[in-house]
């Protein structure tokens, strides 16, 4: 196991929300980086990078040209954890439109996000959380009066499987039970976001920093816990990583839901149209399909919780 109080990983957050190691932080098989690269890999992520990939963004012209695509194909980026309650979803739309399809690419959406940054257009994108969607809809690419919610998450705790450590809430991880936590870069990732939030209304942030052990994407955090090179982590609860990454064995974590109040707050899986989706009647379509009652009840089936009820049009969830 990782001895986080060597690695030195104190943090500091700029107003931005962005995590920037202080000294050094670990990768996920040991090898300590740098505090010069940290510093410039987070530089790179301030200036519009995504992680994990690090390369720079170019500047979006003022002028862009119109997409061209098959106007009887829907694309959709999704979130790799989510694939398969949208594959059951992508199901029930070409059965309700004949002739019509939706692709499903998928990817972490930190990847997902440096694609779009890219000059990628999908017509939908589908993430748990929303510090990335939120993050593309303030550079211009997705249109945030589209977004709804189409599921509900709660963050949750993740230890090994055959940890001894008594943990039932937030503050518990300030404890010397625990030694080590990974989790996902906040500002740039939503279950890091979402964790260091969580922490900091628990009143243990400041408690926890020597402990940290920052990883550029949650699969990477999981993995960490997974392997027992780390004593915690952060999940949304249900886990979609352990449901869909072979990497990752199904009994390879404790899941804690925590008593703190926080734990009663709501996370959503959201899906937003790109602003300059070729197919937005398709997208509105979709988004129509995923949000509406009897496909809800289907997506709770397959493991997605009850979401929120859908917003009037143009409103876009807190």
């Amino acid at each position: 196991m990782r001895d986080a109080a060597n690695v030195s990983p104190i943090l500091k957050a700029t107003e931005t929300g962005a995590a920037v190691p202080s000294a050094a932080h670990r990768g996920r098989h040991g090898n300590t980086v740098p505090f010069a690269r940290a510093s410039r890999i987070f530089i790179l992520a301030l200036l519009g990078a995504a992680l994990p990939s690090g390369c720079g963004r170019e500047q979006t012209p003022s002028v862009l040209p119109t997409v061209h695509r098959d106007p009887n194909v829907l694309v959709a980026y999704v979130a790799c954890s989510l694939v398969p309650a949208m594959e059951v979803a992508r199901a029930q739309f070409e059965s309700e439109y004949e002739g019509k399809s939706v692709t499903i690419d998928s990817a972490q959406p930190s990847e997902l996000m440096d694609r779009i940054r890219s000059g990628a257009v999908p017509d939908v994108l589908i993430c748990p959380g929303d510090a990335e969607i939120g993050v593309l809809e303030r550079e211009g690419f997705l249109d945030r009066k589209t977004r709804q919610p189409i599921a509900s998450l709660r963050l949750a705790i993740a230890l090994p499987a055959d940890s001894s450590a008594d943990i039932s809430s937030y503050r518990d991880l300030a404890s010397s039970q625990i030694t080590s936590i990974t989790m996902s870069t906040f500002g740039i990732t939503s279950l890091g976001t979402d964790a260091k939030q969580a922490l900091e209304r628990a009143g243990v942030w400041s408690e926890i920093q020597n402990k940290l052990i920052l990883q550029a994407t949650p699969l990477e955090a999981v993995q960490l816990v997974a392997e027992g090179e780390a004593d915690a982590t952060f999940v949304y609860d249900p886990c979609f990583l352990l449901q869909t990454d072979s990497e990752i064995p199904f009994d390879s974590l404790r899941i804690v839901s925590p008593e703190d109040a926080d734990a009663e707050r709501s996370r959503h899986v959201l899906i937003v149209v790109h602003k300059r989706s070729p197919n937005l009647l398709l997208a509105q379509r979709f988004i129509r399909l995923v949000s509406d009652e009897p496909m809800r009840s289907v997506l709770t089936g397959v493991g997605l919780p009850t979401a929120p009820a859908p917003q009037a049009d143009g409103e876009a969830p807190d």
